[in-house]
């Protein structure tokens, strides 16, 4: 019973992660992506903080300098965040949304495996098993059906990102390999800021996963991207707010699961919530997003999500 909740509490957040996602291209679309991304990193900061100080029982600064030179890769993550946010932005400009998105969960659950296997920073270790190679066959054959059906729908002049991109996505080996690296990397950083939230708190290590891209994305694409978007929004709405905080929310929830669910039955569980709520907005069109019907083969590729996130479970 208990790990069905977790399930369910792991599969919420992934569904807040796809309205977050969708919320923030339609602000990209406004300002650029990469300004939106600002937008939502400093306002999760803040939040973050926020919580900090009212529910974690906080390091104080010598604490935490301590706890950082006695395991200096904990502060990883957050260094390291920006940086990825800026090649995902940079690959889904030269490839598309959709090849992306296959290779960036390619690349997680495919180094989520070894990462479980080794018990990785110090936490619980899950052996690979018969089962959950078959759970990891079933979510990649998932993924590629999806990335097959989303292929076919999306418009050669699909923007969605804010970047002024245009014309038709083709595949590009070298930002595929940079997109598949950063899955297995961001694995990595879900890992290390699951044993920083152990060792400090929760919200606290939140905030250092999300704080450091606040400062180093502006500077990353100040040196990097051109400019793009006006950088004004035409007006504020309070559902502007909504990707700070769901993706607090998200990152908390994920230092809180990982260590209980592993990280292969956590991402995988996300991803899949993330793709039955992404058919929902693009049935519908929410938030701009251009409507999209669902066929047999977006059908077939959530039947084969849920099985991999069934069986990763099962086996954990």
């Amino acid at each position: 019973m208990i790990s069905v909740v977790l399930l369910g509490l792991a599969a919420l957040l992934g569904a807040g992660s796809s309205f977050s996602g969708a919320i923030n291209s339609f602000i990209g679309r406004e300002i650029g992506f990469i300004r939106a991304t600002f937008l939502f990193l400093s306002l999760g900061s803040g939040l973050a903080w926020l919580l900090m100080l009212l529910f974690d029982e906080a390091l104080s600064p010598a604490g935490l300098v301590t706890l950082f030179s006695k395991q200096p890769y904990l502060a990883i993550p957050g260094l390291v965040n920006g940086l990825l946010i800026l090649v995902i932005i940079q690959a889904t400009a030269a490839v598309g949304t959709t090849i992306t998105t296959a290779c960036l969960f390619s690349g997680q659950m495919s180094i989520s495996l070894w990462l479980d296997h080794i018990g990785f920073a110090g936490l619980r270790t899950i052996p690979i098993n018969p089962g959950r190679l078959v759970a990891l066959v079933a979510l990649l054959v998932g993924v590629v059906l999806l990335s097959g059906s989303r292929q076919r729908a999306e418009s050669p002049t699909t923007d969605v990102l804010g970047l002024g991109a245009t014309g038709s996505k083709r595949p590009n080996p070298l930002a595929m390999g940079g997109v598949l690296v950063v899955g297995g990397l961001l694995s990595g950083a879900n890992s290390l800021n699951a044993a920083l939230g152990q060792a400090a708190g929760v919200f606290t290590a939140t905030l250092f996963f999300l704080g450091p891209g606040v400062v180093l994305l502006p500077l990353l694409s100040a040196a990097f991207v051109p400019p793009t978007g006006s950088g004004l929004l035409k007006s504020w709405q309070p559902l502007y707010l909504m990707p700070g905080i769901l993706n607090v929310l998200y990152i908390a929830g994920s230092v809180f699961l990982v260590p209980i669910l592993g990280v292969q039955t956590m991402t995988s569980t996300v991803f899949t919530a993330k793709v039955f709520t992404g058919l929902l907005i693009d049935r519908y069109g929410w938030f701009g997003v251009p409507q999209s019907p669902l066929t047999s083969l977006r059908l077939a590729a959530a039947f084969l999500l849920s099985l991999g996130v069934f069986l990763s479970s099962v086996f954990s």
